[in-house]
């Protein structure tokens, strides 16, 4: 019985073929941006030295800096430590809940108030 280069308990480098997935998967959701929305969408990736870029349309994005400068209400800056913030604050949030994990409702502004059952009586 042949053994295979990989049989020895090592893994198959599968990075590219996992990000030919995430591209194709981030085109297919650019589009859909795009039809639905009536929206411009530009994306560029650089990775090992080559450019990956989606164009919606054939105007010219990137915007430039001047343009960026000229644009109102100014553009929206998303930057990668920006998305894990937000998925960590998500993870964790315990808005909305005690320290023993019971429903409570409020506002930030009034704070929260532990909640009750409601007994509900026939009148």
């Amino acid at each position: 019985m042949a053994v295979g280069k990989h049989a020895q308990g090592t893994k198959r480098d599968r990075s590219n073929e996992n990000f030919k997935k995430k591209w194709s998967t981030l085109k297919k959701n650019s589009l859909n941006i795009h039809q639905i929305y009536d929206a411009e969408v530009y994306v560029c990736i650089r990775r090992r030295g080559e450019k990956y870029e989606f164009k919606s349309t054939e105007k010219a994005l990137p915007l430039s800096d001047e343009e960026k400068n000229e644009s109102f209400p100014p553009p929206v800056l998303v930057t990668a430590v920006d998305v894990a913030d937000e998925r960590s604050n998500k993870k964790n949030s315990t808005w909305g809940k005690d320290q023993e994990g019971a429903l409570c409702v409020g506002s930030p502004s009034t704070g929260l108030e532990r909640s009750s059952p409601i007994d509900i009586e026939d009148t």
